[in-house]
């Protein structure tokens, strides 16, 4: 029998595209999403859409307030513009949000101990993703850690996976397979500057652009915007 996983959705293409792929492969599929004290909120519209257009279990949207009193992320703080630049290769971008994927799964763990799911889907990828927190290192040390303090697992004696099928993935690659799985792209938003449209110049933004271009389609949601 299938088992059950909780997927952590951005609003963005990765988790778009895992949440997608969960319908095929799990049997209830929940999501979890969370108001961090991102500069915009734009991202949870597109959330909201995407679960609703997924037709999934339920969805968790959940507050997270100390985030935002951390200076030094351009996510979070209003003092430090989001740059027009690609990713650095050597080390973790402005926009790094200090242990923000450990908290989103440790929250996220919770919820499996209370409604007895067996996986937390994250869609972290390391090819070609500057954070830390997108490593496998950091997946499978995670995991170790929600295992060790789980309630469900000490009494039922099973595990909690964390569930990362795109850890080997480049942006393009997560794309090819959301194609294949006939994700509504148009419903996903990548910008880190909260403008619509997207401004085309983040990181992110860049990196959405290049994945469509390689592969040598228009992204939906800018031909949906254009027309």
């Amino acid at each position: 029998m299938k088992e059950d996983i909780i997927v952590l959705v951005s609003g963005g293409m990765d988790s778009a595209t895992l949440l997608w792929l969960a319908k095929n492969n799990f049997r209830n599929v929940y999501a979890i999403s969370f108001k961090y004290g991102q500069k915009h909120s734009i991202e949870l519209d597109f959330a909201r859409r995407l679960v609703e257009r997924a037709g999934i279990k339920k969805h968790f949207i959940i507050e997270i307030p100390h985030l935002k009193e951390l200076k030094g992320s351009a996510l979070t703080d209003e003092d430090i513009d989001v740059p027009a630049e690609e990713y650095p290769k050597n080390e973790p971008p402005i926009t790094t949000v200090p242990m923000r994927n450990l908290t989103f799964l440790s929250i996220a763990a919770s919820f499996c101990d209370i409604y007895e799911i067996e996986n937390i889907g994250i869609g972290i990828h390391s090819v070609d993703s500057p954070y830390p927190d997108c490593r496998g290192e950091f997946a499978s040390s995670v995991e170790a850690a929600i295992n060790a303090s789980s309630i469900m697992v000490a009494k039922k004696k099973n595990r909690i996976k964390v569930y990362t099928p795109f850890l080997g993935m480049t942006k393009t690659d997560v794309l090819k397979l959301g194609l294949e799985l006939n994700v509504p792209y148009e419903l996903t938003y990548s910008c880190y500057r909260g403008s619509l449209p997207p401004c085309g110049t983040c990181a992110t933004c860049i990196q959405r652009e290049e994945a469509f271009k390689s592969l040598g389609i228009e992204d939906p949601l800018k031909k949906q915007i254009n027309h």
